[in-house]
């Protein structure tokens, strides 16, 4: 049987947030079993807390931002993937503003802040989602599913409105050594021609070369990419975040088509409306089976044609 698990001790980082371009300080704690991923704003009277959850999401406008009471906590999806790719399920997340902070534009800060204090296991079962029969959830031309399989499978391709970039297509077999080595340190990424507008938004005040892609008429103005199909990949991390909002770890294959925050968010949506579904009425034909089973650990890349 798999057991969950949660921090061995805390950990505590400094940054600025993406959109709000404020200084925030984040402290990871440990939680109880059956707990999940629950953010408090230390900041404000009585230290209200917000759980990451489907039903608490409010905004997905360029990142996935949830809210209980009126009290918001922006940009979760990099922190929320790293929860997801190493196996954390019950976290406390104090942070002293409303946005977590960007870090470098990946996820991979916060891996090495949860592999540097350590994991410890919990007695209680780990269960997963397992889906049983195919959902879709579509907008324009833009498309995620996902299917049945026997692990969490990704495939993902985005077409870029930029001569230099086109489209590119990714395909992992998601476990977490695959997560580490090929997801994690994928950095968000924003067009040059987009800042003003953005900022007139209020959204990527925190935005800098130190933090994220930048792409300009002629290709990427700050260094070399990570990977080759970097990009795609960072939508692959934004969308292993946003699954985690389920709670559980998910069990099928996700093909997305040009998807982003918006679609990653109404599938998680739309399982949940099946778990409680089924939560109400249980039946044998159900679409999402709670599974206890372990996954299995071993796993590469699958392959994918060049773009």
């Amino acid at each position: 049987m798999s057991h969950q698990r949660t921090l061995q001790r805390a950990a505590v980082c400094e940054g600025v947030g993406l959109h709000t371009g404020r200084p925030v300080r984040m402290r990871l704690d440990s939680a109880p079993p059956n707990s999940g991923v629950v953010f408090r704003r230390v900041d404000l009277p009585r230290a209200p807390i917000v759980e990451a959850r489907p039903g608490n999401v409010v905004d997905v406008h360029h990142a996935t931002s949830i809210a209980k009471d009126g009290i918001e906590v922006r940009t979760i999806e990099h922190l929320m993937a790293a929860f997801a790719g190493l196996g954390v399920d019950n976290v406390l997340v104090e942070l002293d503003a409303e946005e977590v902070p960007a870090m470098d534009g990946s996820a991979a800060p916060f891996v090495e802040m949860i592999r540097k204090v350590g994991l410890r296991r919990q007695m209680a079962p780990r269960t997963y989602l397992k889906v049983k029969e195919r959902l879709v959830v579509e907008a324009d031309r833009r498309s995620i599913q996902i299917v049945p399989s026997e692990r969490l499978q990704v495939i993902y391709t985005m077409r870029f409105d930029h001569p230099m970039l086109g489209e590119q297509s990714v395909a992992f077999d998601l476990t977490r050594e695959t997560f580490v080595r090929e997801i994690a340190s994928c950095r968000t990424y924003g067009f040059m021609k987009d800042v003003e507008e953005l900022r007139r938004r209020n959204l990527a005040l925190g935005g800098s070369f130190e933090n994220a892609v930048v792409i300009g008429e002629g290709g990427v103005l700050n260094g070399d990419l990570r990977f080759r199909d970097e990009l795609v990949r960072h939508k692959v991390l934004d969308l292993v975040g946003d699954l985690y909002l389920l709670g559980k770890p998910v069990v099928g294959t996700v093909i997305a088509h040009s998807a982003g925050h918006l679609l990653h968010t109404k599938l998680v949506q739309e399982i949940q409306r099946h778990l409680d579904l089924q939560h109400a009425a249980p039946t044998r034909n159900s679409v999402i089976e709670r599974w206890a089973r372990p996954l299995l650990e071993s796993g590469r890349p699958l392959e994918v044609a060049p773009s």
